[in-house]
């Protein structure tokens, strides 16, 4: 296969996932578009982005020669940088924005690191913006100036060492940061955190690959496989942000019928205890339901769905309510049900 049709199936597959999650969350769960889903697809526009550059690179055979110039060819590489180094930023952004939604107010510390985390992977980019526009001078037409190469923004080993690690840093506080939350949830099973451990550790394939391109990007010059190695990071950072919404939808290809004990019951039937009643609601909200913000405080409680989805299936549900809240585990099996009814039919 070609370099370019390597390139362009990381692409077709960061399409197929992207669509596959705005799917699940416009048709299967009947809801809109939040901030997550916006900078995932920001983020996939990158990528295209990025690929129309690397094409016209290619075409003008000059992905494997970095000693060729032209004014045009290096407006498209200068374009290059942006597509890449700013653009893949913007699945991050879609995860914390997912993080907000995650992570509840009774956590403080945690909501507290999630702001520093923000915080820090928006400086980062803006730092990564400002670096690839202003690397060589005020003026960043000296970038494709052919009289003057003494400085471009696409060669820079500097640059690139920087925004390497500016990305590195904020990938790998990315994939950690939830850990705790995890640890702490209260799940019917050590399955389910294994599993919900699981996606979230999906990041760790980008880490990867990132440390694939830094050492290639130091040990080899002139390499088409640069490229590939930048196209493959950014369409996989996205892809594996989309997969985080994916279950449902697995699950209804495969056709499975979940075993679990509370399957037979009715679905979406909502087991939970509050010291006072709140509004029931009408629609399962998957785990990425956007958690409303605003001026009233945040008092939410995690509603455990017996629909056989489980929390890593997407299948939590954020209510407000007007009072203190108490949590209480219930218990609940098939033989209670049938018994239950038993009595009911001989009365």
């Amino acid at each position: 296969m070609s370099p370019q049709g390597i390139e362009w199936t990381f692409m077709v597959l960061a399409y197929v996932f992207v669509g596959c999650r705005l799917y699940v969350r416009l048709y299967m769960r009947g809801l809109r578009l939040y901030s997550a889903d916006y900078w995932l697809i920001a983020g996939l526009m990158s990528c295209q982005g990025l690929l129309i550059c690397d094409t016209l690179t290619y075409s003008m055979n000059a992905m494997d020669d970095f000693t060729i110039t032209s004014v045009s060819l290096d407006k498209i590489r200068f374009a290059t940088n942006y597509f890449f180094d700013t653009g893949i930023y913007f699945p991050k952004f879609s995860i914390i924005a997912f993080y907000y939604n995650l992570v509840p107010p009774t956590h403080p510390q945690m909501r507290m690191a999630l702001h520093i985390l923000t915080v820090i992977t928006g400086a980062f980019a803006l730092v990564t913006f400002f670096g690839d526009t202003f690397w060589c001078g005020p003026d960043p037409s000296v970038n494709w100036r052919t009289s003057d190469t003494s400085c471009t923004v696409f060669s820079s080993m500097d640059l690139m060492r920087l925004n390497w690690s500016l990305n590195f840093i904020t990938e790998v506080l990315n994939v950690v940061f939830p850990f705790p939350l995890i640890f702490d949830l209260s799940l019917r099973s050590r399955r389910e955190k294994v599993a919900l451990g699981v996606i979230f550790a999906l990041g760790t394939i980008t880490i990867g690959v990132s440390i694939g391109r830094f050492v290639t990007m130091l040990h080899v010059s002139n390499d088409i496989s640069i490229y590939i190695w930048a196209t493959a990071e950014i369409c996989i950072s996205v892809i594996v942000v989309a997969l985080s919404a994916l279950r449902p939808l697995l699950r209804k290809l495969s056709g499975m019928v979940s075993t679990d004990q509370g399957s037979h019951l009715p679905s979406g039937y909502n087991i939970s205890s509050m010291s006072q009643p709140s509004k029931p609601s009408t629609r399962t909200r998957d785990m990425e339901a956007f958690w409303e913000t605003g001026h009233r405080a945040h008092q939410s409680t995690v509603t455990a769905m017996a629909s056989g989805e489980h929390l890593t299936g997407s299948e939590v549900e954020l209510n407000r309510i007007g009072g203190i809240l108490r949590t209480q585990q219930v218990s609940m099996s098939s033989e209670t049900v049938s018994s239950f009814m038993t009595r009911q039919t001989s009365t």
